[in-house]
């Protein structure tokens, strides 16, 4: 065997060798259903029956009595701002977890008063680990906070505007929104009750507004009684809907979806004929140049 054929066949390999590990390695980004890690949300996807989609325009048409679980990382277009007001007001429920993300501009676009502060919340004192992890007792009644005595947050923000009618989720007195970020209580800095959960009326439908989407993650979901709160949300509804389109996404999980796509066009007969002409190539051209070569030879 040359030294030229031996690099193309050890460079081959390993590219295989490199798909392979990506298509194999599972996704470690934030709130990803197939991130089996702590900072993803594979434990709830496979302990409900959730269905990810990775466009608003997977929603169901009538959408009454589904659920949409929205995390929004990502900006909304306009068409998918109509597309959420379209859900809601025609009998969905949106439950819309941010903390630091675009939440408020769906708010605006839905008409709501009630905002996400985007400021951290402490609790010094009624927490799970520190500060960080404020404990959240103080629920009202609702199908949403049935068998549920204490939610834990982790590193979360809390609701502006909420009237009293419309909380479901309230923090300590002890806790409050650190705005210069010392980690401190200082004059003029908020404190509690805080709003954490509120719950809204629109058109035929509602939305749910929790202002920490980590409750969700694997290393929360079973904390306390987040569980509880997860299990609510999914008895409520028909249909579980858990948006992926408004979440960050890396060079890993890019690459993966370049591989799905390409595995999928390999699937139509297209793709699969111009793979089998491709390996007959790479099979006969050794044959085609000895052929040449003893031609010349001759």
């Amino acid at each position: 065997m040359g030294l030229r054929r031996f690099l193309v066949i050890l460079t081959i390999a390993l590219v295989i060798a490199l798909i392979m590990a990506v298509w194999f390695f599972p996704s470690n980004e934030d709130f990803r259903v197939e991130n089996p890690f702590w900072n993803g949300t594979k434990d709830i996807h496979t302990s409900y029956p959730t269905l990810p989609i990775k466009s608003l325009s997977d929603l169901p048409p009538s959408p009454t009595g589904a659920t949409l679980i929205l995390i929004p990382y990502l900006n909304s277009t306009p068409a998918e701002l109509e597309q959420l007001n379209s859900f809601v007001t025609r009998g969905g429920t949106l439950v819309l977890a941010d903390d630091y993300g675009h939440g408020n501009d769906i708010l605006e676009y839905l008409g709501l008063e009630a905002r996400f502060s985007g400021q951290p919340f402490l609790d010094p004192l009624v927490n799970h680990k520190n500060k960080h992890f404020p404990r959240i007792t103080h629920l009202e009644p609702s199908p949403l906070t049935s068998n549920t005595s204490s939610l834990v947050f982790n590193h979360a923000t809390c609701l502006l505007n909420v009237d009293k009618a419309n909380t479901l989720a309230l923090s300590s007195s002890f806790s409050f929104l650190d705005f210069n970020g010392n980690g401190a209580w200082e004059e003029g800095e908020a404190t509690g009750p805080l709003p954490v959960i509120s719950q809204h009326n629109l058109g035929d439908g509602q939305v749910i507004l929790v202002s920490d989407p980590s409750l969700f993650i694997n290393s929360m979901e079973t904390t306390e009684d987040n569980d509880s709160f997860i299990q609510n949300i999914a008895a409520t509804t028909t249909s579980l809907y858990i948006d992926q389109s408004h979440l960050p996404t890396s060079e890993l999980h890019q690459t993966k979806n370049l591989l799905t796509e390409i595995r999928s066009f390999l699937a139509t007969p297209s793709g699969t004929s111009g793979l089998v002409i491709l390996a007959l190539i790479i099979v006969l051209k050794p044959i085609w140049h000895k052929k040449k070569d003893d031609s010349e030879e001759t």
